[in-house]
Parts: C-alpha cells; sequence; structure tokens
C-alpha cells in the first residue's frame, strides 16, 4: 500500500513537471551540461585528485541550481519546482559521492583525515537526510535555505580548508578513525538538519509574537507549522543523538589505542562532552510540554553552536591532540 502511495507521488510529480513552462524543464539540462563541462577534461586525462576536485565543484554547482530551484517552490507552490530541484539536487549527491571516492583513491586511504575532508563528507550527509526526509515530510520549501548553508558555510568553508592528498600520519592509521570519525560526522550531518528546522521555528515564532517586519510576512506564512517544525527538530536530534554517543565512546577507545588514555581532557574530547550535554537537555527538556517550543528550540540552536566549535574552532584555532594537520576527529 505504502509503495503504491510512492509510485503515485512520484508519478503525480512527473505529470506535474511536464505541465510546467519549458523553460523549467530545461533549467536541469543547463546545469547538468555545466557539471559535465567542469569535469569533461578529467574523464579524458588528469589525476584522480584533479577528478576529485572538480566533482566537488560540480556538485557545488548543482546544489546551487536546486538551492534556486528551492526557493521558487517556497515562493510559488508549484509542485514542477519541487520535483526539477529534486532532479538537480539528487544527481548533485551523486557527483559529490563520486568526489569523495575519487579523493579516497587519491588519498589511497579512507577520506576522513583532514578538515575538507570532513566538511565534504558533512555537507554530503546533510543534503542526503534532507532528501531522504522530503519523502517522509512537507519540507521541501526548505530546501532553499539548507541548500545555502550547505554550499555556503559547508562546501565553501571545506574548500578554504582544502590540503593535497596526503598519507596518513600515525595516529590516523588505525580502524578506529573510519569508526569514530564516521560516527561524528554522520551524526553531525543529522544534527545540522535539526538545527535548520529549529531556526526556522524561530523565525516564525517571532513572526507571531513580535511586531517586526515578519509579522503577517508572506515568508513566515509560507513555513511549515510550529508543531511540524519542532517534530522535525526532535526527530532529527533523536535519529542524530545516539549516533553522537556511540562515535564519542568510539574516539575514546581510539584515545586509548593512539595516545594510551581514554580521556585527557583535550579540548576536542571537551567540546564533544559539552555538545553531547546540550543535546542532552534538549531531549529531556522537550519531554516537559512547558519546555517545548522556543525554549528547546533555542537549545538545539546552541547545540548547533557547539558542532560548529567542536568541528571547526578547535581544530583551526585551538593548539590540542586533534589539531594536527587540521585533522578531522
Amino acid at each position: 500500500m505504502a509503495r503504491a502511495t510512492v509510485t503515485d507521488e512520484i508519478r503525480a510529480g512527473v505529470l506535474a513537471a511536464r505541465r510546467g513552462p519549458a523553460l523549467w524543464r530545461l533549467l536541469p539540462l543547463a546545469f547538468y551540461l555545466l557539471a559535465f563541462a567542469i569535469v569533461r577534461g578529467d574523464l579524458v586525462q588528469g589525476n584522480v585528485a584533479d577528478l576529485s576536485l572538480h566533482l566537488y565543484f560540480a556538485a557545488m554547482v548543482m546544489y546551487v541550481g536546486g538551492m534556486f530551484l528551492y526557493f521558487a517552490y517556497f515562493a510559488y507552490r508549484r509542485e514542477a519546482l519541487r520535483w526539477l530541484a529534486i532532479a538537480v539536487v539528487g544527481p548533485g549527491a551523486l557527483l559529490h559521492l563520486g568526489a569523495i571516492v575519487a579523493r579516497g583513491f587519491a588519498d589511497g586511504h579512507y577520506p576522513l583525515a583532514n578538515m575538507y575532508e570532513y566538511s565534504s563528507m558533512l555537507a554530503l550527509v546533510a543534503v542526503t537526510v534532507f532528501l531522504l526526509m522530503t519523502v517522509r515530510w512537507p519540507v521541501a520549501s526548505l530546501g532553499g535555505g539548507l541548500a545555502l548553508f550547505v554550499v555556503v558555510a559547508l562546501m565553501g568553508i571545506g574548500f578554504g580548508l582544502y590540503q593535497s592528498p596526503e598519507p596518513l600520519v600515525p595516529a590516523l592509521q588505525s580502524y578506529w578513525l573510519k569508526i569514530h570519525v564516521t560516527s561524528m560526522m554522520a551524526s553531525s550531518g543529522i544534527l545540522v538538519s535539526s538545527f535548520v528546522f529549529a531556526a526556522l521555528y524561530l523565525v516564525k515564532d517571532r513572526s507571531r509574537s513580535v511586531k517586526s517586519w515578519l509579522n503577517g510576512s508572506a515568508i513566515a506564512a509560507r513555513l511549515p507549522s510550529l508543531e511540524t517544525l519542532d517534530r522535525l527538530t526532535f526527530r532529527a536530534i533523536l535519529f542524530g543523538f545516539p549516533i553522537w554517543t556511540f562515535g564519542t565512546m568510539a574516539g575514546a577507545i581510539w584515545g586509548e589505542h593512539a595516545w594510551g588514555r581514554w580521556w585527557g581532557w583535550d579540548p576536542k574530547e571537551t567540546w564533544a562532552a559539552i555538545t553531547w550535554i546540550v543535546y542532552a537537555i534538549y531531549l529531556h527538556s522537550h519531554s516537559l510540554r512547558s519546555w517545548r517550543g522556543r525554549r528547546t528550540a533555542l537549545i538545539a540552536t546552541a547545540g548547533f553552536v557547539s558542532i560548529m566549535v567542536t568541528l571547526y574552532a578547535v581544530n583551526l584555532w585551538i593548539v590540542g591532540l586533534h589539531s594536527y594537520a587540521r585533522g578531522a576527529g
């Protein structure tokens, strides 16, 4: 029964796209051609590292195209625009996956050893989680904001931290790297999605409670209901928090293997624990009906800030055991 429902929805989406203006239907093709132009030279000649970087740029182009289409869907609510956005972002995610796989071949090891690689994987997880959520919940109207965040904050910063492929330092030559860092990356991508929902909850809530330019604004009116945004924030955190917990525990095991101790109050370890505490407070607060809403959205936002400090500020500006080569972990 569920399969038939999904099939009917896909068929309806395709028919809606066909009824849309011809110019709209040509937009995905234009981005496909632009992405192909970026990687064409590497498909004929060039090394794997160049191919990986150009696939990264091609994915950014596709995400930018999807961002504009999602914003157009937010403004006009034409079903054709939603399906065209998926038709651009979906292949963009595949190109992004190709960039990560090619980077792994260029590195000669699992491609999660520095901040460029971590940011790239984090962006891909965030995009994939959002695409999966659009199947179950009415969140497509939020795609433009998420795509903007992915392109500017994650992929833009990631490229600013670009490092050429290089061998792993001894501390990273462990299978616990794959377990620990993959868990932290996956949970971070899911929790980043929860921040988008929490931030929009605060925007919509402010539009109802305070006299401002948001009062009666079409932007706030077109956002999902407060109940929907709160539910999406909670479910994303409920899914990502156990993975973060497991990743933190795996990091302690890795620390014992690499440095001979389970816990040493290293800045990265400390901030990972702070992040865990913030999201634990969120889950407890959300269980109290009187705290649900604006308060829990603010706690979820604080959790996102803590994640950014854990992933970026500690690695880039604070000296510790995790600061080698701007490494992830």
